[in-house]
C-alpha cells in the first residue's frame, strides 16, 4: 500500500502528497503539464523530484497513466507502442496521467486535519502541551522556537519520571511533531495552519 511506502520513508510524505493534490479535480493531466503545476510548491527539501514522484505514484497505484495514440486511447505501454507496426511512424502519442480511488484515500489519510487529530489521540498525555504550541502559534505574529520552549518547558509532561524510567522530553519533540501533522507552519516563526486553528476553535 502507498501508506505502507509512506511510513517506511516518511521523506517521501510531502513531494508525493503535493503531485496528488495538483491531481485531485479529477480531469487528466500530461506529465509536463503536472510537473509546471507542482514547480511552485516544490521545495527544495523534497528529497525526490517531480518526475521521480509521479512514477512512485504510478508504480503503487496512487495514478493511473494512460497511452494515447493520435487522440485515442491506446491499450499497452510505451515500450509496446515502439514496436507496434501497426501504429504510424508519424503517430503522435501522450501520456496522460489521472488520480485513482488510492490516491484520494492516500490524500485524505494524510489530510492535514486527519493527520493531526490522529497525532492528537495517539498522545492523550501531551494534548495539553499541544494545546498550548497551538495557542502560542496563534499570535498575529507568530511564534519563535525559544517562545515555543518557553511555554512548556516546565510542564510536568517534559519532566523525568524515576519512578517510570521515564527521560525527559524536549521541546522540539512537540514541533516537530505538530509541524508533521500539519498544525503549524514555519514562516520566519512558527505559526497556525488551517488545520491547527480547526483544532483550537474545536
Amino acid at each position: 500500500m502507498t501508506t505502507d511506502l509512506i511510513n517506511h520513508n516518511p521523506m517521501l510524505k510531502k513531494p508525493l502528497l503535493v503531485v496528488l493534490a495538483a491531481c485531485e479535480h479529477g480531469t487528466q493531466i500530461t506529465r509536463l503539464e503536472l510537473e509546471a503545476c507542482v514547480f511552485d510548491s516544490w521545495s527544495n527539501e523534497f528529497t525526490q523530484n517531480p518526475a521521480v514522484s509521479i512514477d512512485i505514484l504510478v508504480r503503487n497505484g496512487a495514478l493511473f497513466e494512460q497511452l494515447y495514440v493520435d487522440g485515442e486511447p491506446y491499450d499497452g505501454t510505451l515500450e509496446d507502442l515502439q514496436v507496434n507496426a501497426d501504429v504510424a511512424v508519424d503517430a503522435v502519442a501522450e501520456s496522460r496521467l489521472s488520480i485513482t480511488d488510492t490516491g484520494r484515500e492516500l490524500l485524505a489519510t494524510y489530510a492535514p486535519e486527519a493527520t493531526l487529530q490522529a497525532l492528537l489521540t495517539s498522545k492523550p498525555r501531551y494534548r495539553d502541551v499541544f494545546n498550548i504550541i497551538l495557542h502560542t502559534c496563534d499570535a498575529e505574529q507568530g511564534a519563535s522556537r525559544a517562545d515555543l520552549e518557553q511555554a512548556i518547558s516546565s510542564l510536568p509532561q517534559l519532566q523525568p519520571e524515576p519512578a517510570t524510567q521515564q527521560t525527559a522530553v524536549y521541546p522540539q519533540y512537540f514541533i516537530d511533531a505538530l509541524e508533521s501533522a500539519g498544525g503549524i507552519v514555519w514562516q520566519g516563526s512558527w505559526h497556525l495552519t488551517n488545520a491547527g486553528k480547526a483544532i483550537l476553535a474545536a
